[in-house]
């Protein structure tokens, strides 16, 4: 049964076309591992893009964290940059520069990447740092993009205490 408390879903960085595109912070608190989900309709333009991630010690909700800095290890991530519409397969990138995903500048395809973060292994959760965000670079007239989270909860959390009447 679904708990209205467990959002699994977040969204992070609504579709945009034309402009820079700071996604909004979420919190990763009690979370376990993060897929962040970015979908990139590539226009015709062929320019070629970048995913930057960004952490922070608070302000999940909105476009500007406490603290905000750029992730300072490799992320795993996984792709498809030409068939992810008629195929099931995901390819396993390389590790990310440093948060930093760089796009190919494939013309007319639709793009997707699963960027996978592990709180623990990938942010500064020793010093605050709780919340994630990613930034788009700006998309061009031509494409549209945005981005959400599939939250995976702390495999003992507590659950949400339900009273019954």
């Amino acid at each position: 049964m679904f708990h209205p408390e467990l959002n699994l879903i977040a969204k992070l960085a609504s579709f945009e076309m034309d402009g820079t595109r700071d996604g909004t912070f979420i919190s990763l608190k009690g979370v376990h591992r993060c897929f962040l989900c970015c979908i990139i309709h590539q226009g015709v333009d062929a320019t070629v893009h970048t995913l930057t991630l960004k952490q922070a010690t608070a302000g999940a909700g909105t476009t500007t964290g406490t603290g905000e800095k750029a992730f300072a290890v490799a992320v795993p991530y996984y792709y498809a940059e030409l068939a992810w519409a008629s195929s099931n397969l995901l390819t396993k990138g390389a590790l990310s520069a440093v948060g930093v995903l760089t796009c190919s500048a494939d013309q007319s395809v639709d793009k997707l990447y699963v960027i996978d973060i592990v709180p623990e292994r990938d942010m500064d959760v020793a010093g605050g740092f709780d919340c994630v965000g990613i930034n788009f670079s700006d998309l061009g007239a031509a494409n549209s993009g945005g981005s959400f989270a599939i939250l995976i909860p702390d495999r003992y959390s507590p659950m949400a205490t339900v009273y019954a009447d």
